[in-house]
């Protein structure tokens, strides 16, 4: 699930902050992660000489700031076991018979409660 959360994640982030965002494919509302500061911005900005060591230690933190949020956003999300989108807890109803999306669980007269008020 991570991977895939991963994988709609969208960067919102600044030269000085990671941030991410997720957007539920029911309702269309955006969840966006905490903001994680880059470590070295101050430097970065003031030793253009060391550039490309600035970037790579800027790749790397983005890369866990990226982890971080697809945890952040498992416990926001989960996919429809029917038609396989991302929906947020609002949109994710717990059912008697299976854990639906609210589209799919009107289509099949399923009813239940959201994970999320």
């Amino acid at each position: 699930m991570i991977d895939l959360l991963c994988s709609h994640l969208e960067d919102c982030g600044t030269p000085r902050y990671f941030c991410f965002s997720i957007r539920c494919e029911v309702c269309g509302e955006f969840w966006y992660s905490s903001s994680v500061p880059f470590s070295k911005a101050a430097q970065a900005a003031r030793h253009q000489e060391k550039k490309e060591l600035y970037d790579a230690l800027y790749q790397r933190e983005k890369q866990r700031a990226r982890l971080s949020a697809g945890q952040e956003a498992r416990e926001r999300f989960s996919q429809c076991p029917i038609c396989r989108r991302l929906v947020c807890d609002t949109c994710f109803l717990i059912c008697d018979e299976m854990d639906l999306c609210r589209e799919c669980a009107g289509r099949m007269q399923e009813f239940g409660e959201p994970v999320a008020p």
